[in-house]
């Protein structure tokens, strides 16, 4: 549900409401006792509650434990991973990658796909592919539920904050922001500040802030806000970065786009204005 403390914000979802009917897309317009009939724990909000815009049949999940999970069925059909190393280069021979050059073993393949995040663009630098990959840092709490009944159920987007609330389990996760910072974590106490007021606001005593756990991350950010998927110049050399927000959404479409082209089937989608040659084309 995307919240909204302000009567102008509720009156400005035209367009949007105007996309999801036109993709049939379901949708609920609820006022502030709508919003509590699906959301009880803003029943105790302190704040200004003028709608909300639900979307009944998004979902919300954990990618910790779904990428745990992923991660042990790759590993029992044969996948090797290779955890505590560090990349330190691709090296390229006869036009192809021949292997990856970590701090411990070579690693050679038939084809090499680079899916890093903010990682990818200074990972393929030095090969001459200019990645438009950009770090886009977002601030995140991770808080202990000390009482369930004031606590979300589900995901709740503040649109006063650009803030997410969301339950998972017996935490609550708030997180968002969009900063550009270059390649830091630091951890500045003014954006924890915003996170907490805009869960304390609208859940009050809900969770346990003084035990959160507070955190960052940089998010690969594209200047058209699309990802690079499909293959560079170098043949064997693939991409699958750039996601921004939306890095969990697209994760398991990504990847079957990707995999189709690295096995030579074709994709179920269009592919052609994904891959890093469209920027080549536009300039």
């Amino acid at each position: 549900m995307q919240l909204f403390r302000e009567e102008k914000q509720l009156a400005g979802i035209a367009k949007d409401i105007a996309v999801l009917e036109q993709d049939g897309v379901p949708f609920e317009v609820l006022d502030r006792a709508g919003c509590i009939a699906v959301e009880p724990g803003l029943g105790s909000s302190v704040a200004t509650i003028a709608g909300g815009l639900r979307l009944p049949n998004d979902e919300t999940g954990d990618c910790f434990k779904f990428t745990n999970a992923l991660a042990d069925l790759a590993a029992a059909r044969g996948v090797r991973f290779v955890y505590g190393t560090a990349i330190q280069g691709l090296v390229e021979q006869g036009g192809r990658i021949t292997h990856v050059r970590t701090n411990g073993e070579h690693i050679a393949a038939d084809a090499f796909l680079v899916a890093l995040g903010s990682f990818s663009r200074p990972l393929l630098a030095p090969l001459g592919l200019d990645l438009p990959v950009y770090p886009v840092k977002g601030y995140s709490l991770t808080v202990p539920i000390v009482d369930a009944e004031r606590a979300p159920v589900s995901t709740l987007l503040d649109e006063s904050y650009k803030v997410a609330i969301t339950r998972l389990g017996d935490r609550i996760r708030v997180g968002g922001m969009a900063e550009i910072s270059g390649f830091n974590n630091d951890l500045p106490i003014g954006r924890r500040e915003t996170l907490e007021h805009s869960c304390n606001t609208l859940f009050p005593n809900a969770g346990d802030l003084a035990r959160s756990s507070f955190w960052s991350g940089l998010r690969p950010m594209t200047p058209d806000s699309t990802p690079v998927i499909g293959p560079t110049n170098i043949p064997n050399l693939f991409l699958n970065t750039g996601h921004g927000t939306l890095g969990w959404t697209m994760a398991c479409g990504s990847a079957h786009v990707i995999a189709d082209m690295m096995s030579g089937r074709r994709p179920a989608i269009e592919t052609r204005d994904l891959a890093i040659s469209r920027y080549r084309a536009r300039r």
